[in-house]
């Protein structure tokens, strides 16, 4: 059974490490800056303008489509998801990722009516879109006023680490095994369904307490698995690293057991959830976890 500490702890990385915690810090901060909700209403103003005018048809119908939204809502939306965007990103990743706010049925128009809608509430100066140079992509970067201590915990907030206490039953499609937050255990945007998913099998799976073998953490080190021939695939792949080695440290640190939680694809495969610490990733990873309770082998008949 889990102790009191385990819990909080729990508890703890939870709010420090899930958006869907910090997602209500961010917009907190923004409604108590004055001038953030003169930016935010600035950018109502130029949606309207922009909805208000008169374009090709296939652009027209896509507009129609977002004339019943709260502005206020999509504003604020948009504006919480750039903030994740403390350094430089791609802005056709950024604009892929908004897109599902909009709830269109083509994927495609949601892209390109979010991707004009983001040009638009550019020019309050919220955010830049900029290009490194004449070459490179168009990339997105916060310049949102928020508090060190918020952009610390956004920096830090890209995925959850393994728990460190057993994951709560899961009892239907819309549940996680975390201590603070539900999400759909279907994989992908839009795939999420009430219909029948082998829930037994997911807890049976979470249930598993594992460990990491820090005798092969401590000897080896981990290698990419592609080529470093850009600088940004290098400062990706050091970030990568440093935080997987941070994680890890913090695990040890608290004991050394751990917990996977799981979720599965549309087409029903399970897959154990977790960036820097998974049963399913580079073969590394998958070396550097074993079973917490371990068990001699017997009966196994000899060649």
């Amino acid at each position: 059974m889990d102790t009191l500490e385990q819990i909080t702890r729990q508890i703890s990385i939870e709010e420090q490490y899930s958006r869907k915690h910090i997602d209500g810090m961010i917009k907190a901060e923004l409604h108590a800056d004055p001038v953030m909700m003169e930016k935010v209403n600035a950018g109502i103003h130029l949606i309207q303008e922009y909805m208000a005018k008169d374009y090709y048809a296939s652009k027209n119908r896509r507009i129609a489509q977002i004339k019943g939204l709260d502005l206020h809502v999509l504003v604020m939306d948009i504006f919480t998801g750039v903030a994740y965007c403390t350094q430089p990103e791609l802005f056709t990743s950024v604009t892929a990722m908004m897109a599902g706010r909009l709830k269109f049925s083509d994927k495609a128009d949601a892209i390109t009516t979010i991707a004009e809608i983001m040009a638009v509430l550019c020019l309050t100066d919220a955010f830049d879109i900029q290009k490194a140079d004449r070459m490179a992509s168009l990339a997105i970067v916060s310049r949102l006023p928020l508090s060190a201590d918020l952009i610390k915990y956004i920096d830090q907030s890209q995925y959850l680490p393994p728990m460190v206490c057993a994951p709560l039953e899961v009892h239907n499609n819309y549940s996680s095994g975390y201590l603070t937050h539900n999400d759909s255990l279907v994989l992908g945007k839009g795939n999420h369904h009430d219909g029948d998913l082998c829930l037994d099998t997911i807890n049976l799976l979470n249930q598993i307490p594992l460990a990491l073998d820090t005798s092969l953490l401590s000897k080896l080190e981990e290698d990419p698995t592609f080529d470093l021939d850009t600088p940004e695939k290098r400062a990706q792949w050091d970030a990568f690293k440093r935080q997987s080695y941070e994680f890890y440290l913090m695990l040890a640190q608290y004991g050394n057991r751990f917990w996977l939680t799981h979720k599965v694809d549309k087409r029903g495969r399970i897959y154990a959830c977790g960036y820097h610490i998974n049963t399913q990733g580079t073969a590394f990873k998958k070396g550097s976890i074993e079973l917490a309770d371990k068990e001699v082998v017997t009966g196994v008949p000899h060649a």
